[in-house]
């Protein structure tokens, strides 16, 4: 197993920080993550003996679809966070599946493989800076007949937060999510019942760091969204959730266009 970490940059050390101090927990609360996950296993393409790179694995969430899908395959599992790895390394011992390396990688600054014919994310590219040019990016990795599949936020995640903030007149530290190639499924999902959940949710898995330079909400201001919140939207908080599928260049040259759901 590699576990050399990398050279990161300063918002990905704080967001592998953020997450491995939720490794231990983070199933607990990863219920969301776990059926976006489910999900997206579904999409799995039929190989025999593939060359698996997955970016985020977490906690093994969608390592374990992998490989019982492929009991033949050949496994990258990659995060930015050494604590997750060792869950998902912890969480895969039992399966008995020997063909699997783990790697300390930034998803934003993957590289080191060529020729693979599978690469997956779940939940990771929203944090990434330019979600768009790493998925271009990876596709350059894959091999002619390969498959690269994602989930990730969509633009309409938090739609409701957003506009209380708005209203409020108070910063956000929520990125901007762009609309990415590729997708072929979404949906939107209101998991907790109040704004107050919704927050301690985010908070539980990690998914708590801000985009940078922004200062967070004091505590009445931050009572005054959760108000707000649960007045005009009954709490109700709105992920999107959008799933993608790409091929290698040379494959999509001779494909028709995947448009979106």
């Amino acid at each position: 197993m590699s576990l050399n970490s990398p050279i990161l940059s300063r918002r990905s050390a704080e967001i592998a920080a953020r997450f491995g101090e939720s490794a231990a927990f983070y199933e607990a609360h990863a219920g969301l993550q776990a059926a976006v996950a489910d999900r997206l296993a579904r999409l799995l393409p039929d190989f025999d003996t593939p060359t698996v790179l997955e970016l985020g694995c977490g906690t093994g969430l969608l390592s374990r679809h992998l490989v019982r899908r492929y009991p033949q395959g050949r496994f990258v599992l990659t995060d930015v966070a050494p604590a997750m790895i060792a869950e998902c390394r912890r969480n895969l011992a039992q399966i008995g599946t020997p063909r699997i390396s783990y790697e300390v990688m930034d998803a934003g600054e993957a590289g080191g493989h060529a020729e693979l014919d599978l690469i997956v994310s779940s939940m990771t590219l929203h944090w990434l800076p330019d979600p768009a040019a790493s998925l271009e990016r990876l596709r350059r990795l894959l091999a002619p007949e390969g498959v690269l599949l994602y989930a990730t936020l969509g633009p309409a995640s938090f739609a409701e937060w957003r506009a209380v903030l708005v209203a409020e007149s108070l910063p956000s530290g929520i990125a901007d999510i762009p609309a990415l190639p590729g997708v072929v499924e979404d949906e939107h999902v209101t998991p907790d019942n109040d704004s107050l959940s919704f927050l301690r949710r985010m908070k539980a898995v990690g998914g708590l760091t801000p985009r940078e330079g922004y200062a967070p909400l004091t505590p009445g201001a931050l009572r005054r969204a959760i108000r707000a919140t649960d007045l005009r939207f009954g709490g109700r908080v709105t992920w999107h959730i959008v799933y993608g599928r790409l091929y290698a260049p040379e494959a999509s040259a001779s494909s028709p266009s995947i448009m979106p759901a």
